[in-house]
């Protein structure tokens, strides 16, 4: 990811209303993270496992803040019982940004079987997502996503394709 395009991510999370950030380590958002951690206007949480953002930005939004959680898509898999039983269940609603690895412009094929279940699952979970295929375009949808959170009270996901991570 370009710095350019993190920048452009982190300003588009504050304008959405977004105050607190979970993310994992992950070498494709490395940029973003800087970023995220570098702004003043965010609280940063870095996370070991991205099933315990879950919980995290869940105990955020009960104790008054807007989160986001940046994740991608192996880890959006792995914490699809937290978001269930957590978010769905609980009306908790929570901004997900996901690297969309394995997915359309993929050239490694070990991702493969990543990209080929994380929009089924996503629609199997019943949350609305987005895909984000131009850097142009991840302002508005970052903010409509936000936005859409609040009044369904469920996950809302932006899907951030390689060439938003490039």
């Amino acid at each position: 990811m370009k710095q350019q395009t993190a920048q452009v991510i982190t300003d588009a999370l504050v304008a959405a209303g977004v105050d607190l950030v979970a993310t994992l380590p992950e070498g494709n958002f490395q940029p973003l993270i800087a970023s995220i951690a570098a702004d003043s206007r965010l609280t940063h949480v870095p996370l070991a496992r991205e099933e315990e953002g879950v919980g995290i930005c869940a105990g955020a939004y009960l104790g008054g803040k807007r989160p986001a959680l940046v994740i991608m898509n192996a880890g959006f898999l792995d914490s699809t019982n937290a978001l269930a039983t957590l978010n769905l269940m609980g009306g908790i609603p929570l901004l997900l940004l996901i690297g969309y690895s394995g997915g359309p412009s993929e050239f490694l094929w070990m991702h493969s079987q990543i990209g080929v279940v994380t929009e089924p699952v996503l629609r199997a979970m019943g949350i609305v997502y987005e895909v984000a295929d131009k850097l142009s375009d991840v302002t508005a949808q970052i903010f409509d996503a936000h936005m859409l959170t609040s009044i369904t009270m469920r996950p809302v996901a932006l899907v951030l394709n390689k060439e938003c991570l490039r």
